[in-house]
């Protein structure tokens, strides 16, 4: 189908394929192809320059690893050994970041150290 990328327009449509065989009942039988074409939609990302910045906020760079990750916050929750309202709280800002998540973040996420200091 694709073998390279080479404007916005192939662009698009390999993002829309992407979607569409990510989200087929088959989609296991296809990780050859989607992962192929995920990197050429990458490859021309980064030659186009359209790669974002990195989240700077806690809530960013958490649902950026849910993402990573292919999980929800509730198990990210459960990674954090954090209760899903606990977390929730903390990615909406209605309660501070403690020293024991800062650690967990750390540990468990090997989220820099300097990044969750520049957060907290």
């Amino acid at each position: 189908m694709f073998t390279s990328i080479t404007n916005d327009k192939e662009h698009e449509e390999a993002v829309n394929q992407l979607i569409q065989w990510n989200q087929a009942p088959d989609a296991h039988e296809r990780l050859a192809e989607i992962q192929a074409l995920g990197e050429l939609v990458e490859a021309y990302e980064i030659a186009a320059g359209h790669t974002p910045d990195p989240p700077q906020t806690l809530r960013g760079i958490l649902e950026v690893e849910m993402f990573k990750r292919r999980i929800r916050q509730k198990n990210l929750a459960e990674m954090l050994e954090v209760t899903e309202t606990r977390l929730s709280e903390i990615m909406r800002g209605k309660r501070e970041m403690n020293m024991d998540f800062a650690r967990k973040l750390y540990t468990k996420l090997k989220i820099p150290a300097d990044v969750i200091l520049t957060i907290s």
